[in-house]
């Protein structure tokens, strides 16, 4: 018995344009939420900068993830680089970790959250932003999008962003270490910066 051939649309092989979605520049970034007690952190490789100024980026994760409650209480998220060699954070948070009271960055040296806005960012990454939650689009596919302000961030590593697996010269000069690109307004060490709109 011969198997039909399946719809374009259901074959991963045969979508419209699938050679060239492959070819478009993608990285590992370990995207971050906290609020109350509760923690977590999920790899995610579809990032990409919408905007100058004010620094927007947006950010697509798989439906139904765990991180998704904490943005949304919180109204802030991270984004952490991961470095190609870190087979570690990559292997721990490939998928959100199913919390059950525990935190899943326990064991792990993370950045001060007074830098951070008080989001768990790991020491030994390369790079990483906080950034305010400005939207959130649910649209009528297997993914939602995430669209947040850049509000603070720094490059921890000389190299440049990881692009499908190679180095690259970075496109903008780097964010310096505790630098807050919200104008104006500093940072004051609060986790959640859209609270302090009324004094900005």
């Amino acid at each position: 018995m011969t198997t039909a051939p399946q719809p374009e649309h259901l074959d991963p092989e045969r979508r419209p344009g699938i050679d060239v979605l492959r070819r478009m520049p993608s990285a590992r970034y370990l995207l971050t939420a906290a609020h109350g007690a509760s923690r977590n952190g999920m790899v995610v490789s579809r990032i990409q900068q919408c905007a100058d100024e004010p620094p927007i980026v947006s950010i697509s994760v798989r439906k139904g993830h765990q991180l998704s409650p904490l943005i949304r209480d919180s109204a802030v998220f991270g984004l952490a680089e991961l470095r190609p060699t870190d087979r570690v954070l990559a292997r721990k948070f490939e998928t959100p970790v199913d919390l059950h009271g525990e935190d899943p960055f326990l064991g792990h040296r993370l950045l001060p959250e007074a830098l951070t806005r008080g989001l768990p960012i790991p020491r030994g990454v390369a790079s990483w932003i906080s950034c305010e939650l400005v939207r959130h689009l649910d649209i009528e596919a297997d993914h939602e999008l995430y669209v947040g302000r850049v509000l603070a961030g720094a490059v921890l590593d000389a190299a440049g962003p990881i692009v499908n697996g190679s180095a690259v010269a970075p496109g903008a000069a780097p964010v310096r270490p505790g630098t807050d690109l919200r104008t104006p307004g500093p940072v004051n060490g609060h986790g959640h910066p859209h609270r302090d709109r009324a004094s900005a």
